[in-house]
């Protein structure tokens, strides 16, 4: 029997405990079965309440499992369906290649076996995606979750966005600053890619109507009188270039804990919304967990996250064969394993045992997802899609400190862990295999980030990177084909955020490795990871490294968050708005009140237009960077001070 039969019985079978001969519903409520918080506000001992307004209304009868319609149908364009919208990449006489996108979550290079020759757990899949295609040894994202999923998907650095630190939770905004693309929007709009998305967003949004109420809680947003869940989420995957989506907002981490379709919470999470505390639940799938307490749907089942994910990706391909299967398509998976709460399912789609199989739930994890790259390459190669298709495997941040204890390590020998900037924290696993175009088993040495993704997909597809966009992406594509290096980037920056403070930063450049601890010139190290992959040698009072330490912190300030501070002015000719003209910096310095009036000053001649003003939102008259220098704290909530006032906002790493 086929995965999707497995699973479609399984629905058949849950279901049929939910409705009574008479086609009542009589579901059962699920039993939290242990507690690590001894509050009472924490603790749900036997039954757990349900309500929509009245946190006191006692409902019972409740069970769970996926909370997935599958009869939705998947957006789609009719007219994006016609055969002659057929995109040929002429360089290779085919239609430009699927691509499908596995992003792990806090897995590092050591929990797979392919890359330092240990690990705890089997992965047959990821080794045989190894074998077949191409495993990069040096690649690497931020060290923390959300600012590497902007970084994957806009192609730039995370400080090129609109919080530096992440856009983590639902609110009034995406991470995407105005202007700036997806690679899944170019690849729709200049490609004709047919695009999706499936698990783990994290990367804001606007709660309708009109934003998060300025008195609302992050764990009830679904409650709160002010927002209206039968609109569609703002600012969503659906507005950044994914023609479907399939989401949850934070993966099985946080709240809301529900699926959010196409921008539309699931409507279990809004009519009977779930007020889950902090526990583990039994569940059809397995023990649930929720590690912070929240709104979210009384169907949710954190056991089961990845095993939907997987049925939503294989619709979604037999989806666009049926209806678009003249255009190449984009699948962005984004799983929520290994992320805590560690909830493995008892079983895997197969039947096979997921829980308990090694000896942590960390480990257990891990080999699920093994599983879901098995189960979607499988399904790539059973539909003969496998010449046509780009699969990639990565991660959004470096290994968990997990497992140790049982021989695991999931950073291999490198030091540090997810959040720190030393390599274990941002080094993560990529592998791309594309048959027949691609070479098999073999390893890729030279420094990449998951920001590069970005123009490698646009130069695979044949299309340009639209100007102003990604603009810290390098493609490596030709590097995959050849081994050729031209071209690749010699160095990458790496910044690390506590809240909303940036507390250290790295520079790699080749095998060099600096790190500055703080805001200070003093507090820095330096390594050679030719020799000293471990960063156990530190350099930085070696005499012989002054020049080039000195030279790679210029470099990591110039790059960074303080990247405006050392802007220079345009020497040459450029357009203003309202001007039949070319101006100069000259324009704006004859007369600096031009620099409030024209952004093209401060983007054009920043050194001249330094202390002018300009407009803030949500303040009704424009400021000047003193404005920002007066209240620090100004900075954490306008964007517009960290872009155009960075000795103001970054004090010290400036």
């Amino acid at each position: 029997m086929s995965v999707f039969a497995n699973f479609t019985t399984g629905l058949l079978f849950l279901f049929s405990f939910m409705y009574d001969e008479a086609g009542q519903r009589q579901i059962d409520l699920p039993t939290n079965i242990s507690s690590t918080n001894s509050t009472q506000d924490e603790i749900e001992i036997v039954n757990r309440p349900l309500f929509d307004s009245d946190p006191n209304t006692e409902v019972s009868n409740i069970t769970s499992d996926t909370n997935i319609d599958n009869n939705v149908e998947l957006n789609e364009d009719p007219e994006q369906s016609n055969p002659s919208s057929e995109q040929v990449d002429e360089t290779i006489g085919r239609k430009q290649p699927n691509v499908v996108i596995i992003l792990a979550d806090d897995m590092g290079t050591g929990d797979i076996p392919s890359y330092w020759g240990e690990g705890s757990v089997n992965m047959t899949n990821i080794g045989d995606m190894v074998s077949k295609g191409v495993l990069f040894t040096d690649a690497h994202s931020t060290p923390l979750c959300a600012p590497s999923r902007y970084m994957l998907l806009s192609g730039n650095y995370q400080h090129q966005g609109r919080n530096p630190w992440g856009t983590w939770n639902l609110g009034s905004f995406n991470q995407f600053r105005q202007g700036q693309s997806t690679f899944a929007q170019v690849l729709r709009d200049e490609a004709n890619y047919h695009t999706a998305m499936m698990g783990k967003w994290h990367l804001g949004g606007v709660v309708p109507p009109l934003g998060r109420a300025t008195d609302a809680r992050l764990d009830r947003l679904l409650q709160h009188e002010s927002h209206d869940w039968t609109l569609p989420l703002g600012e969503g995957p659906q507005d950044v270039g994914f023609d479907s989506s399939l989401i949850s907002a934070a993966g099985v981490q946080n709240s809301p804990y529900s699926f959010i379709r196409d921008g539309i919470m699931d409507i279990e999470a809004v009519n009977n919304t779930y007020y889950w505390k902090k526990g583990t639940y039994s569940m059809p799938k397995g023990k649930s967990k929720i590690k912070k307490r929240g709104d979210g749907s009384p169907q949710w089942d954190s056991t089961a996250y990845n095993q939907i994910l997987v049925e939503e990706t294989i619709r979604f391909i037999d989806h666009h064969s049926a209806t678009r299967s003249y255009d190449p398509f984009l699948a962005y998976v984004a799983l929520g394993a290994v992320h805590g709460p560690h909830s493995p399912p008892d079983q895997y789609l197969d039947e096979s045992t997921i829980a308990g199989k090694y000896d942590s739930p960390h480990l257990d994890l891990l080999g699920e997802v093994d599983k879901v790259v098995g189960s979607i390459v499988s399904a790539i190669e059973e539909r003969g899609l496998a010449n046509d298709t780009i699969l990639i495997f990565t991660s959004d941040n470096g290994g968990l400190g997990k497992s140790k204890d049982f021989g695991h390590f999931p950073s291999g020998p490198l030091q540090g862990q997810k959040g720190s900037v030393y390599e274990g924290g941002h080094r993560v696993p990529l592998i791309i295999r594309w048959d027949n175009t691609f070479p098999t088993g073999v390893n890729r040495t030279h420094l990449v980030g998951l920001n590069d993704i970005f123009a490698t997909l646009c130069e695979l597809a044949g299309i340009d990177v639209p100007h102003g966009q990604a603009l810290d992406s390098k493609s490596f594509a030709n590097y995959i084909k050849t081994n050729n290096s031209d071209g690749l980037r010699q160095s990458l920056g790496i910044w690390r955020y506590v809240k909303t403070s940036l507390q250290s930063e790295a520079l790699r450049r080749n095998k060099l490795k600096l790190i500055r601890s703080g805001p200070d010139d003093s507090s820095v190290e330096l390594y050679n990871l030719e020799n000293d992959i471990g960063e156990t040698v530190d350099l930085s009072s070696d005499a012989a490294y002054e020049m080039i330490k000195n030279d790679m912190l210029d470099e990591l300030k110039k790059i960074g968050p303080c990247s405006a501070a050392y802007k220079e002015d345009n020497p040459g000719e450029f357009a203003v708005s309202g001007e039949s003209t070319l101006q100069m910096c000259d324009w704006f310095i004859e007369r600096p009140s031009r620099c409030s009036n024209y952004v093209e000053g401060r983007e054009h001649c920043p050194s001249s237009c330094k202390n002018s003003k300009f407009s803030i939102e949500g303040e009704e008259k424009k400021k000047s960077c003193k404005w920002f220098e007066s209240n620090n704290k100004r900075c954490n909530k306008h964007p517009e001070g960290r872009l155009n006032c960075p000795n103001a906002c970054f004090k010290g790493f400036c």
